[in-house]
């Protein structure tokens, strides 16, 4: 599974990480060394690194922004037919403190590649066997002009 990022594009790249996963921090700088390469070789525009929770509330009054994110995330899978749910879960909790709560864990690792028609990808997602890992997404971002299919959807303002 891939999608075409194309080369045509001022592609952005965010790269959002947990920072409650010490044993992955090797795997997180590696794909931060792989996304300062890529915009030194003037491949991608740019890139952000973003620290997000592992699990936010998904009740109550406010929309934390990783909710929002997810939202975002989940319109892109519709539109490109995968699924993100088995990397983004949502949850109901029990406390005695505050009663039932839903929550949504948030993977350890997640690429969102931007170009100029909006959200061009999203790893990690699945389409029923075949997975599309963070790995992957660099590996296409690598090589722009192999043949895939172009999903996008357009950036909200």
């Amino acid at each position: 599974m891939s999608f075409t990022i194309s080369s045509a594009d001022a592609r952005q790249v965010t790269f959002y990480v947990r920072g409650d996963m010490f044993g992955a921090n090797d795997q997180q700088n590696a794909v931060v060394d792989r996304l300062r390469e890529l915009d030194d070789d003037d491949v991608i525009e740019g890139y952000d690194v973003r620290v997000w929770n592992s699990r936010v509330r998904l009740t109550g009054t406010e929309t934390p922004a990783e909710v929002e994110q997810y939202r975002a995330f989940e319109s892109w899978a519709d539109a490109a037919n995968v699924d993100i749910d088995p990397f983004f879960t949502v949850r109901e909790r029990d406390s005695f403190v505050d009663g039932t709560a839903r929550e949504l864990i948030l993977p350890v690792m997640c690429l969102a590649v931007h170009g100029d028609d909006g959200l061009e990808a999203v790893a990690p997602c699945a389409r029923g066997d075949e997975t599309y890992t963070v790995r992957d997404c660099l590996a296409e971002l690598e090589t722009p002009d192999a043949p895939a299919r172009r999903v996008t959807v357009p950036a909200e303002d």
